[in-house]
């Protein structure tokens, strides 16, 4: 995709953005927290999300060689459509997993992310009927992308990514009830109005305007309160690799925080979604890749299903140069074009010479699975 912007390649570009996004948010994602899901949370009855991750692969698939070709169409729609039913039955085996759980706030968090995974689902039905009347161009059809968005990013991944997160620090460290409670209410109670940052462009009024600034500054208190405990989980960590995973996960998720707090204000607000196609990518890729794929992959070495090689430190490290990197120039770019009317130069060559480090990084990790050689001190440290 990347590439097709500096050289014409001679295929539809909003054909491979709607598989690109799909794939990515569903295919590496939502996977990746389902999985964790069953094991994690729920191993006496693993096998009953097993069912529910096949099922959910048909849909990929489908949607990996329907997008390309077709875009919206009659076979990418029906099984975009099939994998929010799947996604009605994760919702539903979550709530029947967790009904004699529910005092636990990590199974409270799982049963809010069901809850926000299902609200999730309605921007894209949304989506549909907007199209179907030719309002592609209306601040309708933003207004549902966002609300798909959010609910999935900021609802069902964030609960998640925090009850995997709470969990973990669970077994290094106690916690009072009476923080995790809060935590949980500050972070649960702010996502559904959290929405209204999207909403002011639509909706410029005072009191939606209140609303965005009241849901982000919950959510910084709630993450606030957990300093302490991120501070402890890292200075316990002794291997210099997971602890750049998880210490860069924690910074991307604070970072996210504050963005979402400054974006609240009328001056940056206007800055983000005037540069909607730098700055909005720039905060999307750095949860998506900065946060949430960092924290699976930390969890993945901490939880030892994968190991630790020479190969997979290498790919890892040069992933991150990837994400940095191309962070840096997304928002370097999106703020000199809305303070100077300035492109940076070679922008685009730039971006696609930096994101090439992103699948090599994973190329790398994948080989380090089949590698037989170590570090000598890969296991103690685990």
């Amino acid at each position: 995709m990347r590439i097709s912007i500096v050289e014409d390649l001679g295929f539809n570009y909003k054909h491979f953005l709607h598989t690109h996004s799909h794939i990515a948010l569903l295919g590496w994602l939502y996977n990746l927290a389902l999985i964790f899901i069953g094991y994690y949370f729920f191993k006496n009855e693993v096998q009953k999300f097993n069912r529910i991750f096949w099922v959910s692969q048909i849909t990929f698939l489908g949607m990996l060689f329907s997008f390309p070709f077709k875009g919206y169409a009659f076979w990418s729609i029906t099984f975009s459509t099939l994998y929010l039913f799947a996604s009605y039955w994760l919702i539903i085996q979550i709530f029947r997993s967790s009904k004699n759980l529910r005092s636990k706030v990590e199974y409270k968090l799982l049963r809010a992310g069901g809850v926000f995974l299902m609200l999730s689902s309605l921007g894209p039905f949304a989506l549909g009927a907007i199209m179907a009347k030719s309002l592609h161009e209306s601040i309708w059809y933003s207004l549902s992308i966002y609300w798909f968005l959010h609910f999935l990013f900021n609802g069902f991944f964030y609960t998640v990514f925090l009850a995997l997160l709470l969990a973990e620090i669970k077994k290094k460290t106690p916690i009072s009830f009476s923080k995790l409670k809060w935590v949980y209410r500050l972070t649960v109670f702010s996502i559904i109005p959290l929405y209204a940052e999207f909403a002011i462009e639509a909706i410029p009024l005072n009191w939606i305007l209140l609303l965005s600034i009241l849901s982000s500054i919950a959510q910084f208190v709630s993450i606030a309160m957990l300093f302490d405990e991120f501070k402890l989980i890292l200075d316990n960590i002794t291997s210099p690799i997971k602890k750049t995973l998880l210490g860069l996960a924690l910074l991307a998720l604070v970072l996210k925080i504050i963005f979402q707090l400054l974006t609240s204000f009328p001056f940056l607000h206007e800055l983000v979604f005037s540069s909607r196609s730098t700055l909005i990518i720039g905060y999307l890729h750095m949860v998506m890749l900065g946060m949430f794929s960092l924290f699976f992959l930390w969890l993945l070495v901490e939880t030892k299903v994968v190991a630790l090689t020479a190969f997979f430190k290498m790919g890892v490290i040069i992933f991150i140069a990837g994400v940095l990197v191309s962070e840096l120039i997304l928002f370097a770019q999106g703020t000199a074009n809305y303070f100077w009317n300035y492109s940076l130069p070679n922008y685009y060559i730039l971006l696609y010479a930096v994101s090439g480090l992103m699948p090599l990084g994973i190329l790398g990790m994948v080989i380090g699975q089949f590698s037989t050689t170590k570090e000598l001190d890969s296991l103690s440290r685990q």
